[in-house]
């Protein structure tokens, strides 16, 4: 069965020094798409409390960049060498159209590479969710024992209200008695 860089034998590449961006998160599309043929990649997102995040790493074989292209929207993630150098494979719209026309697999392929990028995200997320409603069961957990001994307490402080009121009302009726 082909894979995607079989069909991309013929794209124009580029090699990248270390720390330099493929492109940067915000960016607009600049209609074009990567393969990684040589090197190793970090996929990065800012978040505003915690600055850049890794999200993933990109080996040789792999592309990004799909939903810019076929979009046209803003890069949503930033792509960055970690390697001394990287040889990605640039593919552009022309190409992409040239390519969907002529080669419905490759469509395939790059259908079944995203399902599976998907797939992989779900994944994530579903751990994610998992990991914060054990937390959040944990603090649950802890919270409960406590506000159960704050009621504890307020019940017993009442019965004791309770009690010394009854006792002061007790010793006022003998006292009334005995005048």
């Amino acid at each position: 069965m082909p894979t995607i860089l079989d069909f991309v034998h013929s794209v124009f590449t580029r090699v990248y020094p270390k720390d330099s961006f493929i492109f940067k998160e915000g960016e607009e599309s600049d209609g074009n798409m990567y393969f990684l043929f040589q090197g190793h990649l970090m996929v990065s997102k800012n978040r505003p409390d915690a600055g850049d995040k890794s999200i993933k790493e990109v080996f040789p074989g792999e592309f990004f960049g799909e939903i810019a292209l076929i979009s046209g929207r803003a890069r949503a993630m930033s792509v960055q060498v970690l390697s001394p150098s990287a040889k990605v494979g640039v593919l552009n719209k022309g190409v992409f159209e040239k390519l969907e026309k002529t080669s419905p697999q490759f469509l395939l392929l790059l259908l079944k590479n995203t399902f599976e990028k998907l797939n992989r995200a779900e994944m994530k997320l579903e751990n994610l969710y998992t990991e914060i409603h054990k937390k959040e069961e944990g603090s649950k957990g802890i919270e409960e024992p406590a506000a159960t001994k704050a009621i504890e307490v307020s019940e017993t402080s009442e019965a004791t209200d309770s009690e010394t009121a009854q006792e002061e009302t007790t010793a006022e009726a003998a006292g009334n008695k005995e005048s």
